[in-house]
Order: C-alpha cells, then structure tokens, then sequence
C-alpha cells in the first residue's frame, strides 16, 4: 500500500527494509500524540518506519494509517515502553533508530540527516536549560565544534541509535524498573564500550530541528510528579555507581530478558556457617557487578537495599533450612514471571560471571555446578541423613559430585529443577513425619540437588565450559562463563 499524506510519501509500517524507524511512546496523552504525529508525518524521512508504542493508555491510543500500533493492555512504564521501542525497530531490521516522546517532534525537512551523517552511534536530542523564566540549573556543556556539542547529562525526549550500539550492550536495563536513569544509563554503557566520543551529545542547532514540549513547559508531564520523584529516589544509587565504575553489561531488550537470581536468607542460621549471615549487601556486590546480558535479582528475607545494579525481591522468612528455602524461594519467583527467557541460579558470596553464557546456551540443556570430588565424599554421606540419601550416594558414590552453587537453562526447566529438589525435601520430611523414615532432617541442599540432575538425564551439563574448578583460584577461567571460588 502506497501512502501520501500532506504530499509526503512514506512506507507502511509492514515494510521490513526501512533503514529508518521511528518509535514514539505514549500513555494517555491523546491530543499530544496527535499533534506529534501530524509533525512526524510532515517532516518524514522517505521509507521511514513508525510505531506507536501504547503504554495502557484509556482509551487505546489511535493511529492513522500506515502507523503501527503496539500496545501495552496495563501500563508497564517507560523501560519496557522504550524497550518495546527498541525491539519493534530492531527486528524491523532499522539500522537508524529514532525513540520519541509523544511530547517531542521534528520542525523541519531533513531533520534527521545530522543524526545519521554523524560518525557518533548514540545521540540524543539535548536543550541546555528550560526556555522560560524557570531553569534547572542540572546541565553543562563539556565540549562543542561545528558539528557536536556534549553535556554532562542527558534529556530523553528524542535518543538516536545506530543498531550496532545496541547490538552491541542492549537497550534499556529492567534493574530501573518503570523509569528515570534508564537512557543516561544506556548512553553510559554505549560510551564505556568505546563506541562514542562522547556519553551525552546532540548535533548542533538540533534546536532548529525538533520542539520538545517539556523544554518550554507545555502540558501535563505523563508521570505526576510524586511518583517522578520517587523513581528517582529509586534509581539514583544504582545509576550513580554504575557511572563511576565504567560498567558497560548488556541488557537484554526483547520481551524475554534473561536473569540471574540469587538469594540471601538470613532470617535462619546456616547450617555450614554454624550460625546466621548477616543482610549485607556488599556480600554480594561482586556478584552483581560481574552480570552482564541479564537483570540481576536478589531474593532476600532480611535485607532492605539490593547491591548496585541488581533488583531486590523480598521473599518471607521461612522456618527452614535456607539451602531449601532459596529453590522454593526461586521456584515462586519464576512461576510469577513469564517474561524471562534464560536463567541461572547462582550463590552470590562466591561466583561471579567471566563472560556471557546466553549465546552459547543449547536449548533442552541444563547446566550445573560441579566439584573435583565425587559422591563417595565423607562431608556427603556425614550431612545427608536416611534411606532416600544413602542409596543414592551409594548408586553414584564414582561419578563428579555436582554442586548447587549454578543451575542455569530456560525459565521453565530452572522452575522444574527447583521444584524437583523442594518436591524431594517436602518427600523425605513428610517420611519422617509418618514414622518412615528415623534419621534427624537433613539441612543441606546437596543430594537433593543431584537428584534432581540426574532425573534429567543427559541433558545436564557440567565441566570447564561451565564453571572454574571449585575452590580454586580460578583456574580454568580462560574457558568458563563462571567462576566459582
């Protein structure tokens, strides 16, 4: 279908050869939107794709013909807005991405050529200070010729990206939850790579080029101010230390990310410790600052602030051994979200990430934790107690001993595996209850956790590839995705 509006001819959105995508995100501002589409169609690039991507807005947002309408049913907030942004383009094949605000549009022909004529991957559009008597006094300018002029921030209402940036770290991280930080984060991770000149950057006299309504205090902001203010709040800390550290992890911007859970259960003592750890989070900042390619989780049932880069899930405090609590903990986590892809299981006091493991991931494989010991091992047969234990350290007393520091596979075959080993527990407990079974309840989460390797069968992985050799100094870490101290 060939569509001209105003003279203008452009592609519809089904075209998957544009070179240019525009996305434009937008929550209940219908007369913005149709204001900023009417300049967008206006002042089109030729064959440019546009999307319209709908955050829950009430009524559904309406888009004229040729315009693609993605939609949120509920409001899932500006990370997974933008990132719905990203991909929709991304998969359109775009090699220049354009991510508006509906509260943002150009104002002239050609508009974006300095964009894309620019050597620099990431640009964004960038206003100095309010138009108006107010100011904010938050931005300076760092450098400027005749083509650049960089800040020491970042607005968001128009980000410029040549796929290979994001190709190359991602998009937008989850760990900033419904938003505020996200985009300086992205262009930090862009710079930190490499790949720009500078973090924060627009061409100059972008102001001839595009009206932002925010900079001459038009309208109504989408997000009221309280709730601004405590995203904010929220995400400062992380944003903050990620700036000074030089982090550059990749964040995963389809629809399915993947993840990195660990936990920290302090609420009861641990029983290889001889007592309770205490809700630390520097105890697991190592941790969180070596994941890339995935959101970092942290399930906790006493601490209140999650380490620098990863999300905190607080969980119940369970009386139960923590080596079982954390698989239920983890199961519950993963049943209540669809919306991972690949996942690992991981302690966080001693593993880190080497290198991403994602691409490399053979679907139907599980991969876990290992030793250079095997079943035969004293520590098993001194800490595992009855019938359900004892036979089966017996049937596999020659091969490697697996370990339950790493599980990593889909979504759904790490919710099996945890549910196998809590299934295992709530077994071998409900014997021992029932007079079947005499022996004191076992603590630790070793033997259940083979047991649930082995019913998978050849499917499980282990070996060098995996992890480092445990309870070395790395050794092996030239290969591995892990390491495991």
């Amino acid at each position: 279908m060939e569509v001209s509006i105003d003279g203008v001819a452009y592609v519809p959105a089904g075209a998957t050869s544009s070179r240019i995508g525009i996305a434009i995100t937008t929550h209940n501002r219908a007369d913005v939107l149709s204001r900023a589409l009417t300049q967008h169609i206006k002042f089109l690039p030729p064959g440019a794709l546009v999307v319209v991507i709908d955050d829950g807005s009430k009524p559904t947002a309406v888009v004229p013909d040729g315009v693609q309408l993605l939609r949120h049913e509920s409001s899932l907030g500006i990370v997974a807005s933008k990132n719905a942004s990203l991909t929709a383009l991304m998969d359109a094949g775009c090699e220049h991405l354009f991510l508006w605000d509906d509260d943002a549009w150009p104002i002239a022909d050609n508009w974006h050529l300095p964009y894309i004529e620019s050597p620099e991957p990431h640009l964004a559009y960038q206003f100095l200070d309010l138009a108006g008597r107010n100011k904010l006094n938050d931005l300076s300018v760092l450098y400027r010729d005749d083509q650049h002029v960089a800040y020491t921030g970042q607005r968001g209402v128009m980000l410029y990206y040549h796929r290979s940036a994001i190709e190359k770290v991602g998009g937008f991280d989850l760990v900033y939850g419904r938003g505020m930080y996200e985009h300086p984060d992205l262009a930090l991770r862009i710079h930190n790579a490499g790949l720009t000149s500078w973090a924060f950057a627009d061409v100059v006299g972008s102001e001839k080029l595009i009206h932002s309504m925010d900079e001459y205090e038009e309208g109504v902001r989408s997000i009221p101010r309280p709730d601004r203010e405590a995203l904010v709040k929220r995400n400062v800390g992380i944003f903050n230390a990620r700036r000074d550290s030089g982090y550059t992890g990749f964040a995963s911007y389809s629809r399915n990310p993947n993840l990195v859970i660990t936990t920290l259960l302090t609420s009861q003592p641990d029983p290889q410790r001889g007592g309770k750890m205490k809700p630390d989070p520097q105890a697991l900042q190592s941790w969180a600052d070596s994941i890339s390619g995935a959101l970092p989780v942290v399930l906790a049932d006493e601490l209140k602030e999650s380490p620098s880069g990863a999300s905190l899930c607080e969980v119940p405090a369970l009386d139960m051994s923590p080596y079982f609590a954390r698989w239920l903990h983890i199961y519950q986590y993963l049943r209540a979200h669809p919306e991972y892809h690949l996942v690992w299981c991981t302690d966080g006091t001693d593993v880190e990430m080497l290198r991403e493991p994602w691409a490399e991931m053979e679907p139907g494989k599980i991969y876990v934790g290992s030793e250079h010991k095997t079943y035969a091992d004293e520590w098993m047969k001194a800490n595992h107690h009855g019938k359900a234990y004892s036979e089966f350290i017996e049937l596999h007393r020659d091969e490697p001993l697996l370990n339950a520091g790493l599980l990593g596979g889909s979504r759904k075959d790490v919710m099996e595996f945890a549910h196998r080993i809590i299934r295992q527990h709530y077994l071998i407990e409900s014997h021992r209850f029932w007079k079947m079974e005499t022996a004191p309840a076992t603590l630790v989460d070793m033997g259940a956790y083979g047991m649930a390797a082995k019913s998978f069968g050849d499917r499980v992985v282990t070996g060098p590839k995996v992890h480092t050799i445990f309870k070395t100094d790395g050794f092996g870490k030239e290969v591995a995705w892990w390491r495991h101290k």
